[in-house]
C-alpha cells in the first residue's frame, strides 16, 4: 500500500478510472489508504445496475421485494455518502454520472441533494438519466412483482443553467429547469448536448443552440414537443443525431461546418421535410426508419443531400416503395441494410467506392470501417440463400455499377437451393445462371461465419459459377487440418475450370511478400486476423495461378 501511496495523483486517478464502481467500492474498504485515494478521486459513476449486480439477493416469490427494496435504498445511500464525502474534502467532482429510476420521493431528494452539491464546484461531464428505461435490472423482474407508483418527472435543478465548465450533458428522462427560458445559459464550453425523452419546443431548440457557442455534438432522441427543427448559422456544429416523431415537420439548418446527420423516423410516415441546401460540408447522412410511399418523394428526399460522400440508409419494409432509386456524383461510401432485394435498387453512382447490401439484418456495422478494395461491394447476409439470390447479385452487378471486388459475409449455415430449405449446402453442379457468362472481378472474398465446413466447398462452387475472379480469398474460423487442405484443393480444380487451360504452375505467395502486399493492398487479408479465424488466398496470373495458406 505504501508504493500505491506515493504515486503521483493523476497516475492514481488513472488505474481507478479503470475500475468499474463495485470494485471502487470494495477498493474504498480496503483499508485507509484506498479509503482516502478513492475519495479524492474525481470521477463519479452511480449506476443502479451495475453497482447491485454485486448484492447476492435471492428474488424468489417471496422476498423480492423486500431484496429490491434493499437494493435501491443501499445504492441511494451509496450516492448520499460519497456525494457528502467529497463536498467535506473539497473535491470537485470532473465527471458525474446518475444513472436509475425513481420509486420514492426520497430517492428524488437524494439524487437532487448530490446533483446540487456537486454542480456548484463545476463539473466538466454529466449524464443524469432517470428514465423508465435507465434501469436494465428492474425491466427484467418478474411477472409477480409489485408495479411501482408513478413519479412526477424530475426537474432539474436551475444551478445546472450556471455551470460554465460544463463541457457534455445527457440528460435523459428529466425536465429542463423551470428557468431554462428566463435565467443566461451560461453553456460557453458546452461541446456535447444528447437530450432523451426530455419535452423540448422549437423556442428552447433555438434558445439551446444560439446559448452554446462551442457545440459541436447535439442529439435529440425520443423527445417530444417540437415541429421544426432550425439551427441557423452556428459555426462550430458538426454532428446532429434527430428522432422525428409525428408531429415533426420539418428540419431546416443552416451550419456551414456540419458533417454529419442522422435522421429517425420514429413514427412511420417517412422522412420530414428537409431543408440543408446550405451545409456544404455535409458528407456523412444517415436515414433510419421508413420510406415514402411514393418512390420520386424518398427520390426527391435523398436529392437533397448532393454534396454526401456516405449515406446509410436503415429502411423499415413497412410502407416499402417499389424501387430505391439513387444518383449522386460526389457519393463514396453507400449502405442499404433493408428488405429492397437488389432488382429493387437503381444506382448512378460513378465515384462510388464502397457498398454495403444488409439483408435484412445489420451485420454491417462492425465491418463498415475496414479497409477495401477500390470499388468494392459488401453483401452481409442472412436468413436463407438460394440460387435465385445468387442470379439476383450477378444480374446487379452486371448494371454498370463498376463495382471491382465482392465480399460476401455468410452469417448462417441455414441455406435454400432449389426452392428446398436444408441446413447444409447442396452442390450445385448443373447451375446456369439465365445463360450469362461468369461476371468477370478482380478479387472476391468469401467470409464463413459459421463452423459448418462441409458446406464451404458447396458455396464456392455456386459463387464461382456465377463469378469469374483475378485472385480469391476464402476466411473461416478455425477448422481440421483435412477440411481445411480438402477446400484448397477444390477451390483450385474450380478455378482452374475457369481458365480452361491444360498446364498450369503453382506457386505459393508467402502472407509477409512484396507480391502478396501489392496484389491484395488494401484488403482486409494482412489485417490481423484473430486467432479463432484462418484465410486462404488464390491469385491468377498470366496462366499461372498462385495460392496462399495463412496460418
Amino acid at each position: 500500500m505504501d508504493r500505491i501511496s506515493q504515486l503521483p495523483e493523476p497516475i492514481v486517478h488513472h488505474i481507478l478510472s479503470l475500475s468499474g464502481s463495485r470494485e471502487l467500492v470494495r477498493m474504498s474498504v480496503a483499508s485507509k489508504t484506498w479509503f482516502q485515494l478513492t475519495a479524492s478521486f474525481p470521477s463519479l459513476d452511480f449506476r443502479m445496475d451495475e453497482l447491485t449486480k454485486g448484492l447476492h439477493v435471492d428474488f424468489t416469490i417471496y422476498n423480492f421485494t423486500k431484496g429490491l427494496h434493499v437494493s435501491r435504498q443501499t445504492f441511494f445511500k451509496y450516492v448520499d455518502y460519497t456525494t457528502s464525502r467529497m463536498c467535506q474534502q473539497n473535491v470537485t467532482a470532473h465527471k458525474l454520472t446518475i444513472v436509475t429510476n425513481i420509486r420514492e420521493p426520497a430517492e428524488l431528494d437524494t439524487v437532487n441533494r448530490c446533483l446540487e452539491l456537486l454542480l456548484k464546484k463545476g463539473v466538466t461531464k454529466l449524464e443524469i438519466n432517470l428514465s423508465e428505461f435507465a434501469q436494465i435490472f428492474l425491466r427484467k423482474t418478474p411477472s409477480f412483482a409489485p408495479k411501482p407508483k408513478p413519479m412526477p418527472t424530475y426537474v432539474l435543478p436551475n444551478i445546472l443553467l450556471s455551470v460554465s465548465v460544463l463541457e457534455s450533458l445527457i440528460i435523459s428522462g428529466c425536465e429542463l429547469p423551470s428557468s431554462f427560458m428566463v435565467d443566461a445559459l451560461k453553456f460557453k464550453s458546452l461541446i456535447r448536448l444528447q437530450l432523451e425523452y426530455v419535452h423540448i419546443d422549437d423556442e428552447m431548440i433555438n434558445y439551446l443552440t444560439t446559448s452554446c457557442p462551442l457545440l459541436k455534438e447535439f442529439s435529440l432522441s425520443s423527445c417530444h414537443g417540437f415541429k421544426r427543427f432550425c439551427v441557423n448559422g452556428h459555426q462550430n456544429l458538426e454532428l446532429l443525431d434527430i428522432d422525428c416523431d409525428s408531429q415533426v415537420e420539418m428540419i431546416d439548418i443552416e451550419t456551414p461546418n456540419l458533417l454529419g446527420l442522422k435522421v429517425r423516423d420514429t413514427a412511420g410516415r417517412g422522412p420530414p421535410g428537409m431543408k440543408v441546401a446550405l451545409c456544404k460540408n455535409l458528407t456523412s447522412v444517415t436515414y433510419i426508419g421508413y420510406p415514402l410511399p411514393n418512390s420520386n418523394d424518398f427520390a426527391d428526399f435523398l436529392s437533397k443531400f448532393s454534396c454526401a460522400e456516405s449515406l446509410v440508409l436503415f429502411i423499415n419494409k413497412k410502407y416499402r416503395c417499389n424501387t430505391l432509386k439513387l444518383s449522386s456524383h460526389s457519393l463514396r461510401k453507400l449502405v442499404i441494410d433493408s428488405e429492397f432485394d437488389l432488382e429493387e435498387i437503381e444506382l448512378s453512382t460513378p465515384n462510388l467506392g464502397l457498398f454495403i447490401y444488409s439483408n435484412p439484418l445489420s451485420f454491417w456495422v462492425k465491418a463498415m470501417h475496414l479497409p477495401h478494395l477500390e470499388a468494392c461491394m459488401r453483401c452481409h447476409t442472412d436468413g436463407s440463400l438460394d440460387t435465385l439470390w445468387l442470379q439476383k447479385l450477378r444480374l446487379f452487378l452486371d448494371k454498370k455499377n463498376g463495382f471491382k471486388a465482392l465480399n460476401l459475409y455468410i452469417h448462417t449455415k441455414r441455406v435454400c437451393f432449389f426452392d428446398q430449405i436444408v441446413h447444409k449446402f447442396i452442390v450445385l453442379g448443373k447451375l446456369k445462371v439465365n445463360e450469362l457468362a461468369p461476371y468477370e472481378l478482380e478479387h472476391i472474398e468469401l467470409h464463413f461465419k459459421h463452423e459448418e465446413s462441409s458446406n464451404y466447398a458447396a458455396f464456392v462452387d455456386a459463387v464461382l459459377l456465377c463469378f469469374r475472379p483475378q485472385s480469391l480469398t476464402l476466411r473461416f474460423p478455425l477448422i481440421d487440418f483435412k477440411d481445411q487442405s480438402d477446400l484448397a484443393k477444390f477451390t483450385y480444380e474450380k478455378l482452374l475450370e475457369q481458365e480452361n487451360q491444360e498446364h498450369t504452375n503453382i506457386e505459393i505467395v508467402l502472407p509477409s511478400s512484396s507480391k502478396a502486399q501489392k496484389l491484395f493492398r488494401g484488403s482486409v487479408l494482412y489485417d490481423v486476423l484473430p486467432c479463432e479465424e484462418k484465410a486462404i488466398s488464390f491469385t491468377k496470373e498470366k496462366g499461372t495461378l498462385f495460392y496462399e495458406l495463412i496460418l
